[in-house]
């Protein structure tokens, strides 16, 4: 049996909690409301876009490059095309790409850096190659697309640009182009594709992945007719879509994606969200979770760029994939009512996710931040008995354990001004206990531990039990409902120290030990929660006003002696807590006697221990 009251074993329950993220509205610039987000760095860095209305590149208006880096969106300044950035590190580089898209004459694409405080032309890359993603080293892949082409697969070239300014020509294969997509963390890997072409009809475009400038073709998923990857980590494992799409048109009524997972040689179709026939993956860390787009919406040319290319849709849902589930993104926050989050472009590797959806009827660009759901490990009696009582009765002292139910450093107990009229405060240091539909008084709150009352309940069944963090303010977080068994009685002791109750000697208050034990003849009050109803009706989650009596029979037993009881009922001025008078019968053995109280036939759990001489 344990003595300290904040002890407890705690075994982990392993089961995959769904992922929760707190959002962050980038905003927009000024006169340039419409914003997309496309590139995360690991600090949380992000980039995007801006524009007057609508959100799209196409509309042939200006568009103003973004960094929000702490907190801060900063505006990168006009420039005479459209610009894209892709990528960005954690010193706050940009680079990207001037994408113009025209109807009539195809697309034509220039590299662009931002650094020192201005957009600057890319050196080293070629001049018609747009750069996909930047390592904190400076190191980006490229496509190079020759104008007049509808999509970035036909006459195309992936390079590799160096830290140090160059670039060199990724292999490909046979007489097929290349494209380069992403780039690891690393900048070990680049993701892609290869493209046979014939005419203007696209005859094979297979994933691949470059390690170490060498060319690994990636395997075509199962009913589509082509794959090509977006993404990579640090392993190699790496994401896309797998499609199926007639490039003669720039808009396919019977186009057909999904997004896949590239792993150990082979590949995995993730599928798409309830009700949406197709989803791109564009992101993925070294953790290997995926985000990602998921859409009811028909396929153009622009396949997965369609989110950082076009106007967001209300048809379109951001995912995250981890664990083997795709989440839905606008299911997992915690805050940002009103969202609806169309895609996510990128991940870092502490998870944070950057994207695009739409708030206000209005296009922006968000962050999110991953949280952690406090989460309960166990509900106990607040006498601490081990092995414990994990039935709780109305108006006992019981103890939650787990993680994550405050700040590290909170340690808080109730204090006078908590009280309203005489009444424990149901909201202690902005944390919460549920109990069923009632919140109930709180004593103790930090971190690993909860000390509460419970409120009126059955004598029987079950009650869920619920932490609340943050409880009453936005980020309000919920535990999951753990089911804790009820009773009439549930009756344990208060322990000082090792196994032995916590009892005075009424006459004096020195505490009964082994160091000074107690006589026969001595009359004792010892300290107990969970012993039932009383009379007069205790009052739930208040202090005691005035001594009531428990209304069940009860026996006390000190070794094998029963024994005398002036009074069994609530410690006045506490909640939760009872007391027994008692003296202490004579013909015990000196030394540590075993003590049970039994109430209604519910016995206090056996080892507790009082100390005779």
């Amino acid at each position: 049996m344990r003595g300290c009251k904040y002890l407890f074993l705690i075994l982990p329950i392993c089961a995959f909690a769904q992922p929760k993220f707190m959002i962050q509205d980038l905003g927009a610039l000024p006169n340039m409301p419409s914003c997309t987000g496309t590139a995360i760095s690991q600090s949380g860095n992000v980039t995007g876009y801006c524009n007057p209305a609508g959100g799209s590149i196409y509309l042939g208006t200006a568009t103003h490059a973004f960094l929000y880096s702490k907190g801060v969106l900063t505006d990168l300044g006009q420039t005479n095309e459209p610009t894209v950035p892709t990528g960005v590190n954690d010193s706050g580089v940009v680079v990207g790409g001037y994408i113009v898209i025209n109807l009539e004459k195809g697309i034509s694409v220039a590299p662009f850096i931002y650094q020192n405080g201005s957009i600057q032309q890319l050196a080293g890359v070629p001049s018609d190659a747009s750069p996909f993603g930047l390592t904190n080293a400076g190191q980006s892949a490229a496509t190079q697309v020759q104008a007049g082409g509808f999509n970035f697969f036909i006459t195309s070239e992936a390079f590799f640009i160096t830290g140090a300014g160059t670039s060199m020509a990724l292999p490909s294969a046979q007489s097929s182009q290349a494209v380069a997509l992403g780039i690891s963390p690393s900048g070990d890997w680049v993701a892609g594709a290869i493209v046979a072409v014939a005419a203007r009809q696209v005859d094979t475009l297979k994933g691949a992945l470059w390690n170490n400038e060498t060319l690994q073709p990636l395997p075509l998923a199962p009913n589509f007719n082509y794959v090509t990857a977006t993404g990579v980590n640090d392993s190699g494992t790496a994401v896309g879509m797998a499609f199926t799409f007639d490039f003669s048109d720039l808009l396919s009524p019977h186009a057909s994606g999904d997004a896949v997972l590239f792993t150990n040689g082979g590949v995995t179709d993730l599928g798409t969200l309830p009700a949406d026939r197709n989803s791109a993956a564009l992101g993925i860390n070294n953790s290997g979770t995926v985000v990602g787009f998921s859409t009811s919406q028909s396929l153009d040319v622009t396949l997965f760029f369609q989110p950082e290319l076009e106007t967001a849709s209300i048809l379109s849902h951001a995912f995250v994939y981890t664990n083997g589930v795709m989440y839905d993104l606008n299911r997992q926050l915690i805050n940002g009512s009103g969202w609806q989050l169309t895609s996510a472009a990128a991940i870092n590797e502490a998870g944070q996710i950057a994207g695009t959806g739409i708030i206000n009827e209005q296009q922006h660009a968000f962050l999110l931040t991953p949280v952690t759901l406090p989460q309960i490990n166990s509900v106990v009696g607040g006498g601490l008995h081990s092995p414990p009582v994990t039935a709780i009765s109305a108006d006992a002292l019981f103890t939650i354990f787990g993680t994550g139910f405050a700040d590290p450093a909170v340690m808080r107990n109730v204090v006078g001004t908590d009280l309203m009229n005489n009444a424990l405060p149901t909201n202690l240091a902005n944390v919460c206990v549920q109990g069923g539909n009632a919140n109930w008084g709180l004593l103790y709150v930090s971190a690993t531990q909860i000390n509460a009352v419970a409120d009126p309940l059955s004598t029987s069944g079950s009650v869920p039990v619920t932490v609340i963090t943050n409880c009453g303010l936005p980020n309000q977080l919920a535990t999951a409902a753990f089911s804790v068994t009820v009773a009439g009685e549930s009756p344990q002791f208060f322990f000082g120290a090792g196994n032995e109750i916590a009892a005075l000697e009424a006459s004096s208050g020195i505490p009964v030990t082994p160091d000074t034990p107690a006589h026969a003849g001595d009359i004792l009050t010892a300290y107990g929660t969970g012993w039932g109803a009383t009379t007069p009706a205790a009052v739930v989650g208040s202090l005691a006003a005035a001594a009531a009596n428990i209304t069940g029979s009860y026996t006390l037993m000190v070794g094998d002696q029963t024994a005398e009881v002036m009074y069994a009922g609530l410690s006045p001025t506490y909640a939760g807590l009872y007391q027994i008078n008692f003296t202490v019968p004579a013909g015990l053995t000196p030394g540590n006697q075993p003590i049970m109280l039994t109430i209604n036939g519910v016995p206090t759990p056996t080892g507790a221990m009082l100390a005779v001489q």
